[in-house]
């Protein structure tokens, strides 16, 4: 069973999210958004039914490469589509420690560690 040294993917993307107001808005254009939302809807149909993800093969299929495959349409909207869309106090952000969980995530422990 691992421990607290490590997060989860849920624990990951939502550190420093509470530092956000609730109400405060970003101007996404619509296409960009239906690009994003459509991709997640691919990644959801894909791996809400793990009869379609049974091997390696069939995920690493799916997944692909940065040039095409799920990672390309994840790549396209972390480096494209949304790239520019944060507030620019949002963007320094990242520069910091702000959004970056301060534990690793279980995936970048070496898989010899049995609290992985």
């Amino acid at each position: 069973m691992p421990d607290d040294r490590y997060t989860n993917v849920e624990e990951q993307v939502e550190y420093g999210l509470d530092t956000i107001p609730e109400d405060r808005l970003v101007s996404v254009p619509l296409r960009d958004l239906m690009y994003a939302f459509q991709t997640f809807r691919e990644l959801v149909r894909f791996f809400h039914q793990p009869l379609r993800w049974q091997t390696l093969e069939d995920v690493s299929r799916f997944i692909g490469n940065k040039d095409s495959g799920a990672l390309h349409l994840i790549w396209e909207n972390y480096y494209g589509r949304l790239g520019d869309s944060l507030p620019p106090d949002i963007e320094a952000a990242f520069d910091t420690d702000r959004f970056d969980n301060p534990k690793t995530p279980w995936y970048y422990e070496p898989r010899d560690d049995p609290d992985r």
